[in-house]
């Protein structure tokens, strides 16, 4: 049973459907769940990463989860998180994100969108990723990103997004794009406060 850190991930990750047939389970989902999000807040940008944290901090570790098989390989993390449901993920995440940040009652959140350089493939046709993030400044935590089909679609998308936090007593600031009449309209029914750059 999870202890500590590691039950607070447990807590929300434990619906999480597991794809796995029982031959396949050398290690339990929810260490590794636990192992790759601690990783990935220390910095880890890649499983190669994820595997060179666990093993660095394996006793660290051990005082949360049992880690009955050791570290699992960079590969096999991989394999796992790639046959997880992508949808049930990013709930668990998001409940997961939001117990971490606690009330934002008096927190900082910008809003803004970016292009993520080098996600186009020309001989694929398909055009650069453009997403939207929530973050909360004084906890340096991201709240909610989503992904939108290109920059013209970020003003619609942020109405949505702020509808996916509660955002009672804070502060949203936006750049000029965002300067909306739904946008302002959206964060005062959250009953936040804004600063919106004209």
């Amino acid at each position: 049973m999870a202890t500590g850190p590691a039950a607070a991930v447990y807590k929300h990750f434990e619906n999480l459907t597991d794809p796995r047939v029982n031959r396949g389970k050398n290690y339990e989902l929810i260490e590794m769940i636990f192992l790759a999000l601690t990783a990935t807040i220390c910095g880890a940008q890649g499983w190669a990463d994820v595997e060179r944290f666990a093993k660095s901090k394996r006793e660290w570790f051990r005082r949360f989860v049992r880690l009955k098989h050791g570290i699992p390989s960079h590969d096999t993390f991989g394999r796992v998180f790639s046959v997880l449901d992508s949808g049930e993920f990013l709930t668990a995440m998001h409940t997961w994100v939001d117990a971490f940040a606690g009330s934002l009652r008096g927190q900082g959140i910008a809003i803004d969108g970016k292009t993520l350089r080098g996600s186009f493939d020309r001989a694929a046709g398909q055009s650069a990723l453009h997403t939207i993030t929530a973050f909360a400044c004084d906890m340096r935590v991201c709240l909610r990103q989503v992904s939108v089909d290109d920059k013209s679609n970020e003003i619609p998308a942020v109405p949505e997004l702020l509808k996916l936090l509660e955002l009672s007593g804070a502060t949203v600031t936006h750049d000029a794009m965002h300067c909306q009449v739904e946008t302002a309209r959206a964060i005062i029914e959250a009953k936040a406060d804004y600063i919106l750059t004209v």
